[in-house]
């Protein structure tokens, strides 16, 4: 005990694996690019304020697919906000694009009113060189409020 310090013990968490490359992730090649595109935070804050009731769904008529206007005309105003939505991070990853072959993306963020948060999550195509909503997904507590039938989890 050099210096007078107990040094900790090694446990498990703090034991190399036996054989792990030391240094970088061994995971794949790093990220090319990691931050969200503009244009898909722009679209992020603009469903957030339909969410809040600050924007009409049809204002966005371009960058929604049908089904995804409908259910924001029945969402809108869902969640209680007195100020403007505020976006923290839009955290996003490339989807699968099922056979279209449009590049798509799946986003996630949380919208900061006063005292509470809220999510949401969306998937967006790059259609005619714009990112388009086809799919929106909310927290229970945005769905139960609107009416929209919530499946409680097992």
């Amino acid at each position: 005990m050099p210096g007078g310090r107990p040094r900790p013990a090694r446990t498990p968490a703090r034991a190399p694996l036996a054989g792990a490359a030391a240094g970088r992730c061994a995971a794949g090649p790093l990220l090319a690019g990691h931050r969200t595109p503009g244009e898909v935070y722009l679209l992020a804050q603009r469903l957030a304020e339909v969410l809040v009731g600050r924007r009409a769904p049809e204002v966005l008529r371009d960058q929604l697919a049908v089904p995804v206007r409908e259910e924001l005309r029945r969402l809108r105003g869902a969640i209680p906000c007195g100020l403007a939505p505020r976006l923290g991070r839009v955290f996003h990853q490339r989807a699968d694009a099922g056979g279209s072959g449009a590049p798509e993306v799946e986003a996630s963020a949380v919208i900061g009113c006063a005292r509470r948060s809220r999510v949401f999550a969306f998937r967006a195509r790059r259609v005619e060189g714009r990112w388009v909503c086809v799919r929106l997904e909310t927290d229970s507590a945005v769905r139960s409020r609107s009416g929209v039938p919530v499946v409680p989890s097992p």
